[in-house]
């Protein structure tokens, strides 16, 4: 395995903290019932409500303890299996004593995706600054209930464990906003929800685990996508609006899941150059693993993000198949970027929504703030993991000639 490239190795203090990874195996061991056990001290609760959670958690324990963690990322892994093993009981216990959540009703939502880098953070964050459109902010999603005295609240401590969340991660990935910042109150994707059923992409796309991100291939996701739902109907509980915007690239994998279990749903697919997409996503995913592994090869980084994207794409058109035109939109992000007016007034004329001249100042506002959720400039070569221009688009053709990109 080649060594990290020395300008992604991770700096002070952690670099210093990482010279105990010869030990930090045995100190910080991660598995199934120590971290539960964690979680359940954490909490005061223990009804896990297992529906195939204990084999998703068996899983991604496996994917962990075969990734090669430095000291930073077993922590990181460590507080990350605490953070949504904590949420899933705190759900569970709130549905089990409110079974009146079943007639909370979440219709047609628009969902954005696309693979990963094509601009559905940017129209995701617009669409928010429509007061019909109900759009989760990073800190909701992360901690969806509050303690058991205020569930439905605790506004301060989910706040400020989100911020404790995000600092840690920025203080230990601080490369990582020149291509995705992510702070408690930045408008965020439902990922999180999934997570809190250990369907976790965090644990491939952030430490690196593709076999687990292969295994989960052949998962039926219909269960993660419900507990999805109860929790969107809990932040519903908590501020409703016409219908909520969820936004996340990974829903192109699970589309089947998805409207098995939302079969209203409105899709916007966004679109761009698959080269130029692979090649930002392949940075982005390499400035976070690279600082919670003890060595990272960006070939193979390279290469599995190729095959992935590959399945990706396939498996979205096969699904698009059963999905009727009339529930999805296609939107290339040079179209998006060049006339994002245009675009948007032909979203919500698609789509049946509510569109006045209040609601297209307050798009035109937003787009004016640029709302990208980036800082700085984001530099990176496809050359860089081993790959080639010509390769990516010659091995995912169809879909670049399928969407014109």
């Amino acid at each position: 395995m080649s060594d990290t490239p020395p300008e992604l190795k991770p700096s002070l203090p952690f670099s210093l903290v990482n010279k105990l990874d010869g030990l930090s195996k045995k100190m910080i061991a991660i598995d199934s019932e120590r971290v539960m056990k964690m979680a359940e001290r954490t909490t005061g609760l223990d009804d896990w409500a297992d529906d195939g959670f204990r084999a998703r958690l068996d899983a991604a324990v496996d994917g962990l303890n075969e990734a090669g963690l430095n000291t930073t990322g077993l922590l990181a892994a460590r507080y990350f299996m605490n953070w949504h093993l904590g949420n899933r009981l705190r759900v569970v216990d709130f549905a089990k004593r409110h079974p009146e959540l079943d007639d909370v009703e979440i219709e047609r939502p628009v969902v954005i995706t696309g693979f990963f880098r094509t601009g559905t953070t940017f129209l995701h964050n617009v669409l928010a600054a429509d007061p019909n459109n109900r759009v989760a902010k990073a800190w909701e999603l992360s901690y969806p209930l509050g303690r058991l005295g205020d569930p439905l609240g605790d506004v301060t401590w989910r706040r400020a464990q989100a911020k404790f969340t995000f600092g840690f991660n920025q203080a230990a990935i601080p490369d990582q906003g020149v291509a995705h910042l992510v702070t408690a109150d930045s408008y965020e994707e439902d990922f999180f929800l999934l997570e809190n059923d250990m369907a976790a992409m965090t644990l491939w796309v952030a430490f690196g685990t593709y076999g687990y991100a292969k295994e989960m291939l052949d998962w039926d996701m219909v269960g993660p996508y419900e507990f999805h739902k109860l929790q969107l109907r809990m932040l519903t509980a908590q501020r409703s609006a016409k219908r909520w915007v969820l936004k996340c690239p990974w829903h192109m994998w699970n589309l089947d899941a998805l409207m098995a279990v939302y079969p209203d749903a409105q899709l916007i697919f966004t679109h761009r150059d698959i080269a130029k997409a692979l090649a930002s996503h392949c940075s982005l995913a390499a400035r976070l693993a690279s600082k919670l592994r003890r060595s990272l090869d960006v070939k193979e980084l390279g290469e599995f993000w190729l095959e992935y994207t590959r399945i990706g794409l396939d498996r979205a058109m096969e699904s698009r198949k059963n999905i009727p035109e009339s529930q999805m939109y296609d939107v290339r992000l040079r179209d998006l970027m060049a006339s994002p007016m245009t675009v948007l007034q032909d979203i919500y004329t698609h789509f049946d929504l509510e569109f006045n001249d209040e609601i297209a100042g307050l798009l035109e506002a937003r787009i004016a703030e640029k709302p990208t959720s980036q800082e700085g400039e984001h530099e990176y070569a496809i050359e860089d993991f081993g790959l080639t221009d010509e390769q990516v688009r010659e091995t995912l053709k169809t879909y670049n000639e399928r969407f014109g990109v």
